[in-house]
């Protein structure tokens, strides 16, 4: 498929980006703002990790139709790519919302966020 339907809208974009971005910073403040991008249907998150100067990439979204399915890729900078295959399976399913993309992506990176409340 590759309809209109398959990118998601301004709209859609904006509001996943404030969503992502107030995620980060409840459950990993040390880590700043995220830098949050679109290309299409994907969503591309990345953050300053301790030790680094510059955002390294982290997790890329795909998007499902609604702001609240995407498929969730990890970033394997051993490999420079995302793969939404080896995402540890003991860390929930690779498609949820936003935030879950967050919390499954960003735990292997930045170590367990906190909890939210």
């Amino acid at each position: 498929m590759n309809g209109a339907s398959d990118i998601p809208s301004q709209q859609t974009r904006t509001v996943v980006t404030e969503r992502i971005i107030a995620h980060v910073k409840r459950g990993w403040p040390h880590l700043g703002e995220p830098l949050v991008r679109y290309r299409g249907s994907f969503c591309y998150v990345s953050a300053r990790l301790p030790g680094h100067r510059e955002p390294a990439p982290i997790l890329r979204l795909r998007y499902q139709g609604s702001p609240d399915r995407w498929n969730i890729a990890i970033y394997l900078a051993s490999d420079d790519r995302y793969t939404e295959a080896e995402l540890p399976t003991s860390f929930g399913p690779k498609t949820g919302t936003p935030e879950q993309g967050i919390d499954h992506t960003f735990i292997l990176y930045a170590g367990p966020g906190r909890s939210p409340g």
